[in-house]
């Protein structure tokens, strides 16, 4: 279990498997630079990679909203209280979109993939939803918590959430005193983000609940600890008695091999492929046990043969934001903003910031049911080519592929049910914009449109950053054979769309 990638098994497609699992693919230049360098110094280049000068958004300053605040205390009636709560409420709702935004496009431009990748897996892991929080600037806070601590210490990162406003304010832990402890974030503590259930007792659950009250949240957003409402008596937790505060709760829960075990599960699951071995997973928890230190676990994870095994191949959905953020870095479409970014990864199943519960997203085979499944195929043509946003459906049926059926994709049993996701398919259209479509000339030359093949080929490269399925290929070149030749820009738009409406092309 876990034996290293021999060198001579490190290839271009071994190379394109780590980019799209550890980031958001690659460009056909990039994977070339990769297979000559070699798996060690790739890897290395991801853990350590250049800094990301990305700037933060505008206008993020904490209690931003102040003045509207103020407006509804101090409305005189409840025509002006309305108004001023619709006005608080846009303003918000702005910031917001905005934020999503700025992320989508630091994910899209970063040279730190795999910082990015990470900061999403702990967004889903230590799930915090903007439904609740309402804050942009605690949100954002928490966001780059989750950057800085991406690839350091597990125990720091828990800790520095346990005092996170947005966590905080997620589930209630600004409102626990000595005299009323509340039990949420113990809960959750052991439940989704260390132990898994199973692991501990109600009894664990209120004792730890004691050990973190007192935390608080200032008028600048930021945490404080008040001691007077902090119960500093004695606690027996996981068999274990003391005066425990909240970051000694953290400790003992770390150093319960269960813990080691849940974390690694969960991103072994995430990075290459779900219900792995038991033997897999202890092997990789006794490294993570040490110290808890992330680098070394994904070292190893990256390192090993079966990481880039058939298993492993093709047996993730893209998330929506994998397959929009991808879509954009290898294929360089064009993305929307706004209100529009938010209604697509609405529509998709997936939106940053709004997880549906404290358990984050499923994954896996429910990112695809009807509704997104269908509403990929209609995006990308609506990408590539430039055409409206609108709710309307596909204009080509996806091809086949040979390929696709041994993928969660095709395993996945597709529902016809609607999820509060799905029913706003109002939204894209009240909110439609015309995006430019995809520059051709970045893709292909100018001799490549004389030659069907070699367009198909360079395309195909940065669509599926794969070498080419025989089967798949053949059929996308018989439909670009059937064009004029040279071949047109939206000739070119068309070839480009039709793989992204592939089952292929929905699973890396």
């Amino acid at each position: 279990m876990l034996s290293q990638l021999p060198k001579e098994k490190w290839t271009y497609d071994t190379a394109a498997h780590l980019a799209a699992r550890a980031g958001f693919g690659e460009s056909p230049s990039r994977l070339e630079q990769w297979t000559q360098q070699g798996m060690e110094a790739t890897i290395q280049q991801l853990l350590h990679p250049d800094t990301d000068n990305t700037p933060p958004p505008s206008s993020m300053v904490p209690d931003q909203f102040a003045g509207l605040r103020e407006q509804v205390r101090n409305a005189t009636s409840p025509d002006q209280k309305k108004e001023a709560r619709r006005a608080l409420r846009q303003a918000t709702n702005q910031q917001l979109y905005h934020l999503i935004n700025w992320w989508t496009r630091r994910m899209l431009t970063t040279p730190a993939p795999l910082v990015e990748k990470m900061t999403l897996f702990w967004h889903g892991h230590f799930a915090t939803s903007a439904l609740k929080v309402r804050s942009p600037y605690k949100l954002w806070q928490q966001n780059e918590t989750f950057r800085h601590d991406a690839l350091g210490n597990f125990g720091a990162l828990t800790k520095a959430i346990s005092r996170d406003p947005a966590m905080m304010a997620y589930l209630d832990l600004q409102t626990s005193r000595s005299e009323h402890p509340n039990e949420n974030f113990a809960r959750e503590l052991m439940e989704l983000f260390t132990l898994g259930e199973g692991n501990y007792s109600e009894h664990d659950i209120k004792e730890s609940a004691r050990a973190f009250t007192g935390y608080r949240i200032d008028r600048f957003e930021e945490f404080r600890f008040v001691s007077y409402q902090f119960d500093g008596g004695a606690k027996t937790f996981l068999q274990q008695t003391g005066n425990w505060n909240g970051d000694q709760i953290i400790d003992i829960i770390l150093k319960q091999p269960a813990a080691a075990k849940f974390v690694s599960n969960k991103l072994w699951n995430f990075f290459a492929y779900e219900d792995p071995d038991s033997q897999l997973i202890d092997k990789l928890a006794e490294l993570f046990r040490r110290n808890y230190e992330i680098r070394p676990l994904l070292e190893t994870i990256f390192s090993s043969e079966e990481f880039y095994s058939q298993q492993a191949r093709n047996a993730i959905v893209k998330s929506p934001v994998q397959y929009v953020v991808e879509s954009g870095r290898t294929l360089g479409v064009n993305l929307p903003g706004g209100r529009t970014l938010f209604a697509v990864y609405q529509r998709l199943g997936q939106v940053p910031f709004y997880p549906p519960n404290v358990k984050g997203w499923e994954g896996g085979k429910s990112w695809i049911n009807t509704a997104t499944l269908t509403f990929r195929y209609q995006l990308a043509r609506q990408l590539v080519l430039g055409i409206r946003l609108v709710n309307e459906q596909p204009a080509k049926e996806p091809l086949p592929s040979s390929t696709a059926q041994s993928s969660p994709l095709a395993q996945a049993s597709p529902s016809a049910q609607t999820t509060p996701m799905t029913q706003t398919a109002s939204l894209a259209t009240q909110n439609a914009v015309r995006l430019p479509g995809l520059q051709v000339d970045q893709l292909v030359t100018a001799e490549d449109r004389k030659d069907p093949e070699a367009t198909i080929r360079k395309i195909y490269a940065r669509a599926f950053q794969t070498a080419p399925d025989p089967q798949l290929f053949d059929r996308i070149l018989d439909v670009a054979k059937l064009k004029p030749l040279p071949l047109a820009d939206d000739a070119i738009r068309d070839l480009v769309a039709l793989m992204m409406m592939t089952p292929n092309y929905q699973v890396c």
